[in-house]
C-alpha cells in the first residue's frame, strides 16, 4: 500500500554543501490518515517551516510556523497529520549554529534564527501556495545567496567532522592543528556531543541505511565489520541504544 506521505528532497552541490546537507518538502492530503515516521539521529540541525496543521514530535506538540530544530543525538517520532504541509533546510553536522551566527552579523542583530528578517521573508514566500519543485527551488537559491555572504574561514571542526565520517579510526584527530581538549570543546559547543558519540551515531546511520537495500539483510555479521563495530551484537546494542531499534526489527519495518 502507497504511503499517503508526499515528499521531496533536494541535495545541494558546491559551495552550499558545505553548509546545507538537503532541503525538503512534505505533505500529509487532508483526506489520508497521519503518518508516523521514525527520525534517525544525524548529528545535524536544521529549520522547518510549518505551512499546515501541527505537528506531533515524540510527546511534543509543534504550533509555531518556524522551528530550529537542534542537533539530532537521539531518535524521534514525529507525526504528521491529515493537512500537514512542511518545508525544510536540514544543515551538515555543526554549521547550524555557524549559520545562525554569521546571519545575525549579516542582518547587525541578536534575535533569534526563527525572527531573524531573512527566514520571516522566507515564510511569507512559502505561504504563497507554491509547488513542491518551486519551493525547494526557492530555499536552495536563498541559502546559496545568503551563505555566499558569509566569510567561511578554515574550520577544524567541518574537517574533524569529515574525518570521523570517512573512518572510525578517532586517533586521525591528531593530525589536526587542536589539541583534544580543544577538538573535544569545540564538539560540545558546536555539535553537544563529544568526537567519539558523533562517531557513534554516524555508524549507526550507516548501517541504517545499508539496510535499506535487501541485498544487505543477509550479511548483518559483515556490516558490523565493515562499519567499525566488533561484532554483530555490538552493532545490535549500538542500533538500539542510539536509534531505538535493532537491525533485525528495522529491516522488519520495511518490509
Amino acid at each position: 500500500m502507497p504511503s499517503p506521505l508526499l515528499f521531496d528532497i533536494h541535495f545541494p552541490q558546491g559551495p552550499l554543501s558545505l553548509w546545507v546537507q538537503a532541503i525538503w518538502s512534505a505533505q500529509v492530503p487532508v483526506n489520508q490518515q497521519t503518518v508516523k515516521r521514525r527520525l534517525f539521529a544525524d548529528a545535524g540541525s536544521g529549520i522547518l517551516f510549518n505551512l499546515g496543521e501541527p505537528l506531533l514530535v515524540d510527546n511534543e506538540v509543534w504550533h509555531d510556523p518556524v522551528v530550529f530544530q537542534s542537533t539530532n543525538k537521539q531518535a524521534h517520532f514525529i507525526h504528521l497529520p491529515a493537512g500537514a504541509d512542511l518545508a525544510g533546510v536540514r544543515f551538515q553536522p555543526g554549521m547550524g549554529s555557524v549559520f545562525q551566527t554569521e546571519l545575525a552579523k549579516l542582518e547587525s542583530t541578536v534575535r533569534p534564527l526563527q525572527t531573524s528578517e531573512f527566514i520571516q521573508s522566507l515564510m511569507v514566500l512559502l505561504e504563497n501556495g507554491l509547488t513542491v519543485q518551486d519551493r525547494i527551488s526557492l530555499l536552495s537559491n536563498a541559502f546559496d545567496q545568503v551563505v555566499s555572504n558569509m566569510v567561511h574561514i578554515h574550520d577544524p571542526v567541518v574537517k574533524a567532522i569529515e574525518l570521523l565520517q570517512q573512518s572510525s579510526r578517532v586517533d586521525l584527530l591528531e593530525t589536526l592543528p587542536l589539541s583534544q581538549r580543544q577538538i573535544e570543546r569545540q564538539f560540545q559547543r558546536r555539535l553537544s556531543m563529544s568526537p567519539k558519540y558523533f562517531q557513534r551515531l554516524r555508524r549507526v546511520r550507516a548501517v541504517l541505511l545499508a539496510l535499506r537495500e535487501e541485498k544487505n539483510h543477509f550479511r548483518l555479521a559483515e556490516l558490523a565489520i565493515e562499519y567499525g563495530f566488533s561484532d554483530q551484537a555490538h552493532m545490535t546494542r549500538e542500533c538500539q541504544l542510539i536509534a531505538g531499534i535493532t537491525p533485525k526489527r528495522y529491516m522488519k519495518s520495511k518490509q
